[in-house]
């Protein structure tokens, strides 16, 4: 808990909860599982997502997800002022929005007058774990190495070794650890994959020939040429 706790800037969690959550505002409305969420004493909210492949959509996301929040955290009848911050945090592999930043930290400020803030304690926080050399602490640095498979040996990364040798021997996390296992395998390999299909359209907008860059990405030519009809499509 207090590791996890380093990625919130600036706070601190008092007497902590730590649960998956599953959560949706009506019967008509769009559910979701909140891979942790987390209220400290205070009420704060915390959501913490890994996100291992597909970036599409990841601001609405976590809009929506912010919003899930604040209906869970308001009780009926309740002032607004009782609305307690809330914080969405997505640790990605990859770099979610590809401006090469370590962390994007977003809330609501005035267009017109860039230092005035809004102050509706709305708190988007997204990590790039791809820049883990570069990240704002150290403490930060070993967690995102531990993520990504690079074991630095340093106290941090033994300890979360530790742990999750113990969550592989707990029945009550057996299950969920092994289907969280296998769900990073698979978008680790469809980040990969992602990335490498990237590579590809950005060589042909160096017009290199097709033959070419299915050889030097290992793509098969037949999707070279269907990534060259959907790029046109687009343009």
């Amino acid at each position: 808990m207090k590791r996890t706790n380093e990625l919130t800037p600036a706070q601190k969690w008092e007497k902590a909860t730590l649960a998956e959550r599953s959560m949706k505002a009506d019967f008509g409305s769009k559910g979701v599982r909140f891979d942790v969420y987390v209220k400290d004493g205070t009420g704060r909210g915390f959501d913490i997502e890994i996100q291992t492949a597909n970036r599409k959509n990841l601001a609405r996301r976590a809009r929506y997800y912010q919003s899930l929040m604040d209906v869970d955290g308001l009780a009926y009848g309740a002032d607004y002022g009782e609305l307690k911050d809330s914080y969405v945090i997505f640790l990605c592999l990859a770099d979610p929005f590809s401006r090469g930043l370590p962390v994007y930290t977003f809330e609501n400020q005035c267009r017109e007058e860039k230092a005035f803030s809004l102050g509706d304690g709305a708190h988007k926080i997204f990590y790039n774990a791809a820049k883990y050399d570069i990240m704002p602490d150290e403490a930060l640095r070993s967690f995102f190495r531990f993520l990504t498979g690079t074991d630095d040996g340093s106290p941090l990364s033994n300890r979360l070794a530790r742990m999750v040798e113990r969550a592989k021997t707990n029945a009550q996390w057996r299950h969920q650890f092994m289907t969280w296992e296998q769900e990073i395998k698979i978008r680790v390999r469809e980040a990969a994959e992602e990335a490498t299909e990237e590579t590809a359209r950005r060589m042909m907008e160096e017009s290199i020939p097709l033959e070419t860059i299915a050889r030097c990405t290992g793509l098969p030519l037949e999707r070279v040429e269907q990534l060259r009809q959907e790029s046109a499509v687009k343009a």
